[in-house]
């Protein structure tokens, strides 16, 4: 059986335990807490730069302006917010699609914005001209 002593002579002194925890940084987020202990809220630049995906249902019709022909509009959408962006296959009996954009924050706020703005306005902007009716279909605007 080992005595005490063994045990000392083997332990990490003080300044390389410190280390050792310093090392961890398991959450990210210890350094940050309030007088009461509680983690401090996140500042806007760390909500701009968290990742999230956000989806929503949307009608084959709407699914297919998003789209775009070829799929330039959901490209452009890409290109032009920095954003992960698509619309889930058409599955046989189901009249909804669902549009998947993923990225920080602020970039998807602005993908869906350009998406809503475009289904509401006709989708000009987006290739398909025409506008939306109350009920959620598209349909062709006069020339």
């Amino acid at each position: 059986m080992s005595s005490p002593q063994d045990n000392r002579e083997n332990a990490p002194n003080g300044d390389e335990l410190t280390e050792s925890v310093n090392n961890l940084n398991v959450g990210g987020d210890e350094g940050r807490v309030g007088p009461d202990g509680e983690p401090l809220p996140k500042t806007d630049e760390e909500y701009a730069e968290s990742q999230l995906t956000l989806r929503a249902i949307v009608s084959s019709k709407e699914a297919g302006v998003i789209i775009g022909k070829g799929g330039k509009n959901v490209a452009d959408l890409r290109d032009e917010t920095g954003v992960k962006a698509g619309v889930s296959k058409v599955v046989q009996g189901v009249h909804d699609r669902v549009l998947t954009i993923a990225g920080g924050s602020e970039a998807i706020s602005k993908a869906y914005a350009i998406v809503a703005k475009a289904l509401l306005e006709g989708a000009p902007q987006m290739g398909m001209g025409g506008l939306v009716s109350n009920n959620g279909t598209h349909r062709k605007s006069a020339p």
